[in-house]
């Protein structure tokens, strides 16, 4: 049982240490958020409540896309062809929203 407690309080140390922030600004995390992305079947427009596009950078090499559904979110291949036209339609039709 003493094995059990002090792992889990390390844990937690672990955990705070983790979602802290430096200087009040959130930490920066230095991984890809997509791990795996889907290709097919493409989804439909409609279904798709908002697309979060991240651009290559330091924290990752790959564009990753991340698009929220009512139930949850998924990384979609940001170089098939329904993608780059899915991500073209949700553009404009935040422009047509903000108008």
């Amino acid at each position: 049982m003493m094995k059990f407690t002090v792992t889990a309080f390390v844990f937690l140390i672990c955990t705070a240490a983790l979602l802290s922030t430096t200087e009040g600004k959130p930490r920066i995390i230095m991984r890809c958020q997509c791990i795996q992305t889907r290709s097919n079947p493409p989804i439909p427009s409609g279904r798709i409540l908002s697309l979060k596009v991240i651009p290559a950078g330091p924290q990752c090499k790959n564009d990753q896309i991340i698009a929220t559904m009512k139930k949850g979110t998924m990384c979609l291949n940001p170089s098939v062809d329904w993608v780059i036209s899915l991500k073209e339609e949700i553009n404009r039709r935040n422009v047509t929203k903000s108008n």
